[in-house]
């Protein structure tokens, strides 16, 4: 493990570059030992790191911090040819070489949606990624992002409120909280989730880091659900990265006046699918099994209430907030709900219950 995390620290910020040495060379061992700028050329600087910094007093004080900070129990380092590395990120052209994950490590194999946004967002921007974030999580998918602020904090925060599952991918090493007025919220994460990056101890954040990073992000997802973006984002590159790697993009309308849907209207028209509701997403994957987190009330008292109006036959939206007193915009989120955890489905003649469907 010492040469393989002496290799991924000295190769780190250049996806898929320590992937292709070992494959040259057969092993992290031999590529330190054996490199020969000369039979592989590389950049300058990755050359001298291989040839003169591996062997320095500083590099190997680094790489034993990296050992000592996989011995906390939830703490876990994670090369390609560990079985509990992320299938998902098996596929990709440059998957990272190693993973530094704390937190739920079981999660990051489960089917997990991206979301993915404006670090400026407007104030529906984010109640969608919240509640978008929280219906996915209610049927059973993990929330994936990258704890930025916006849409990405809001994707976070929407899960954990659902008591749903969410993975935080980090543009940081793993010793790290970035940013650091996110720390409360990383906490809260670990609870239920975990961070991961692929960033050795001691680095610091940087820009160039996200692109790689929003690769991991989409990359572990089955689709990516991009919520505003500007026609100049990250998010754009997010949603690019997903559809070179064969993910589904979704994005969500806006404003024609706003700026912050620019991004999502230009990735409608390149193919990305439209989505208004949750449904939109769910029925995109139908071997996803449905399903309602065991820690959680089956229904809200809303939901029972909605129910129990249609026991007695289908109703169009006015007659039911007629019949419940919901506000219109609570019925339509219970309206929502309901149809993706499957009790009812919505025909010609309105709202059904789906077993009288």
């Amino acid at each position: 493990m010492f040469a393989q995390l002496s290799l991924h620290r000295l190769t780190a910020g250049h996806p898929g570059l320590a992937q292709k040495l070992v494959q040259k060379y057969g092993n992290a061992e031999l590529v330190l030992s054996e490199f020969d700028p000369k039979l592989t050329p590389v950049a300058p600087a990755i050359a001298k790191s291989l040839l003169t910094t591996s062997r320095t007093g500083n590099h190997h004080k680094a790489v034993e911090a990296d050992s000592s900070w996989a011995t906390d129990p939830s703490h876990h380092i994670l090369s390609q040819q560990d079985t509990r590395y992320p299938v998902k990120l098996r596929t990709l052209s440059d998957p990272p070489y190693m993973l530094f994950v704390w937190g739920n490590l079981d999660l990051i194999n489960e089917d997990q949606i991206a979301i993915v946004g404006s670090r400026k967002p407007t104030p529906t921007g984010v109640s969608n990624a919240r509640q978008f974030a929280s219906q996915l999580a209610e049927v059973g998918f993990t929330i994936t992002s990258g704890m930025a602020t916006g849409i990405d904090a809001a994707a976070h925060r929407g899960t954990l409120e659902a008591q749903g599952k969410t993975i935080a991918v980090q543009g940081c090493g793993a010793d790290s909280i970035y940013p650091r007025s996110h720390e409360r919220l990383a906490f809260n994460i670990l609870e239920r989730g975990c961070l991961l990056t692929e960033y050795p101890t001691g680095f610091p954040a940087h820009a160039r880091h996200f692109p790689q990073r929003n690769r991991i992000v989409t990359g572990l997802s089955r689709a990516t659900i991009v919520i505003e973006a500007a026609l100049k984002s990250g998010s754009l590159i997010s949603a690019r990265l997903a559809m070179e790697q064969g993910r589904e993009v979704f994005a969500i309308p806006g404003s024609i006046r706003s700026r912050q849907s620019e991004g999502c209207h230009q990735l409608i028209r390149q193919g990305a699918t439209l989505a208004t509701s949750v449904l939109d997403i769910v029925e995109e994957f139908h071997d996803f099994s449905v399903r309602r987190h065991p820690d959680r009330p089956a229904l809200s008292k809303s939901e029972q209430l909605v129910l129990k109006v249609l026991t007695e036959g289908p109703r169009h939206g006015d007659r039911i907030v007629e019949e419940t007193n919901l506000a219109v915009a609570e019925l339509m989120a219970v309206l929502i709900s309901l149809e993706v955890k499957g009790e009812i489905e919505s025909g010609a003649d309105g709202y059904m219950l789906r077993k009288l469907a």
